[in-house]
């Protein structure tokens, strides 16, 4: 199975419901091994009864990106870098 966050691999796992007492105790469902997203069948349910999509949320602009750039406050006036 493929994350629909960050397309990394997804591995079955199993998880603890400690305020749903009408289910049961023990769900499984899947975690992502990359970015820890994860997937199960009550949680799926409710994203969709809420209208919320399961997608990656971005900070940035795609293309944009801090490796070797440099912004103001990076540097302490005085000190060479």
């Amino acid at each position: 199975m493929t994350c629909t966050r960050c397309q990394g691999c997804m591995a079955k796992d199993h998880f603890m419901d400690l305020l749903e007492s009408s289910e049961d105790m023990w769900l499984t469902g899947w975690r992502c091994l990359n970015c820890g997203y994860v997937y199960d069948p009550v949680m799926e349910r409710n994203r969709l009864s809420q209208g919320m999509a399961a997608v990656a949320s971005s900070g940035r602009a795609p293309g944009h990106s801090r490796i070797g750039t440099q912004e103001q406050g990076d540097v302490i006036p005085g000190l060479a870098a």
